[in-house]
């Protein structure tokens, strides 16, 4: 009897162990890489605000640039916006899209943690908030993307070895 009773409370304790793993190994987790956004004001000539969404891809280090004027201003538009960041510093050419003279393009650098605008016009960068994506797992990531090679193969998602 005893016997049958200890090889039950074994019993339960290994059910219970294996039940409470996942449970205390899920909250948390492996850090993942996740892109980061920060939001930029460019102030050209200290007069014509553009404001500007930096996103870097933890990947390859690439970024992204979004782009526009300040909605209302006489001289609103989208900008379709392309760069680059090394050493610390966003070099970018910027398009007008319109409505605002469309087809104009501008181009300049500034320190990833603002400052002077230096290039075809000076001005001054702030640098605004900043966000970080909080992909669960490399799966999620995908999905959100709606599939495809191209999310597939990107690192967001996954989890960090050091």
């Amino acid at each position: 009897m005893k016997r049958r009773v200890l090889i039950g409370l074994m019993a339960l304790g290994l059910l219970l162990s294996v039940a409470a793993g996942p449970a205390t190994a899920a909250p948390g987790g492996p850090d993942r890489y996740q892109s980061t956004s920060t939001a930029y004001t460019v102030a050209v000539l200290n007069t014509y605000i553009h404001n500007f969404m930096v996103t870097v891809n933890p990947c390859d280090g690439t970024i992204t640039i979004t782009g526009s004027t300040l909605g209302g201003s006489w001289y609103y538009t989208t900008e379709t916006v392309t760069g680059t960041l090394a050493n610390g510093v966003i070099t970018f050419q910027s398009k007008y899209n319109g409505p605002y003279n469309p087809g104009y393009t501008w181009s300049g650098s500034f320190p990833v943690a603002g400052g002077a605008l230096s290039g075809q016009y000076t001005g001054t960068v702030t640098k605004g908030s900043m966000t970080a994506s909080t992909y669960k797992s490399h799966g999620d990531f995908v999905s959100s993307m709606g599939g495809g090679s191209d999310a597939a193969h990107n690192c967001i998602g996954m989890p960090i070895h050091r």
